[in-house]
């Protein structure tokens, strides 16, 4: 029942996780803030074609990823926080900066990266997964991956223990890929305003997690 109300609890993590993660990509910089990959790689680009700035911004912006992962791999070891609960309450924060982001794109693109950047790192790292079962909250390739390889073991290899993982990670994906629809619509008709309706989940997870005594 406890594995029940973890995967639940995931879920709806995944779901916040598409929701916030739209932020960059409907605003400025039009591509996912959720992973490093690709800032990192524009930190190396920048130093190899002398632009200070943009190695700069870029580097900030790998250091607040970076401090998010810190923090939760420091805090637990030294406090009795509970880091699923901070986290929830860093992506609120995050949903309250964005809707304060200016919407005349006067800003360098990178910056608008900056809350996705620090609040999807804390909480990927805060959310690991259920089931056993390692996922992450703010990106689909792995979940992917996972999905169509367990689909492949079932139909096609005729191994049906992979059936928990399927839904696992089936139900992962379409949760997270709701938050993104949801965001979009929310975006649509109220602006950066739109992602304060990130409290709601929020405080779902909060509640339902200290009533199951499963965070």
């Amino acid at each position: 029942m406890k594995q029940n109300h973890e995967a639940q609890i995931h879920y709806t993590v995944s779901f916040i996780g598409g929701f916030l993660g739209i932020f960059p990509i409907v605003n400025a910089a039009h591509f996912l803030g959720s992973a490093q990959t690709s800032n990192l790689i524009d930190i190396v680009l920048g130093a190899l074609n002398g632009e200070g700035n943009t190695v700069f911004l870029h580097a900030f912006g790998a250091f607040l990823y970076a401090f998010a992962v810190f923090l939760v791999t420091f805090i637990p070891k030294h406090s009795k926080a509970n880091v699923k609960i901070l986290a929830m309450l860093v992506d609120v924060s995050a949903g309250v900066a964005m809707w304060l982001f200016p919407t005349e794109k006067k800003l360098p693109l990178t910056v608008y990266l900056y809350p996705t950047f620090f609040a999807m790192a804390f909480q990927w790292c805060a959310f690991k997964g259920a089931y056993g079962f390692s996922s992450s909250t703010i990106f689909s390739s792995n979940n992917f991956r996972q999905f169509i390889s367990s689909l492949t073991e079932i139909f096609f290899n005729g191994d049906k223990s992979f059936s928990l993982k399927a839904k696992f990670f089936g139900i992962t994906l379409l949760c997270f890929h709701l938050g993104l629809t949801l965001s979009w619509l929310s975006w649509h008709f109220f602006g950066n305003a739109g992602f304060l309706f990130v409290i709601l989940p929020c405080a779902a997870v909060i509640c339902y997690g200290k009533k199951t005594k499963a965070l």
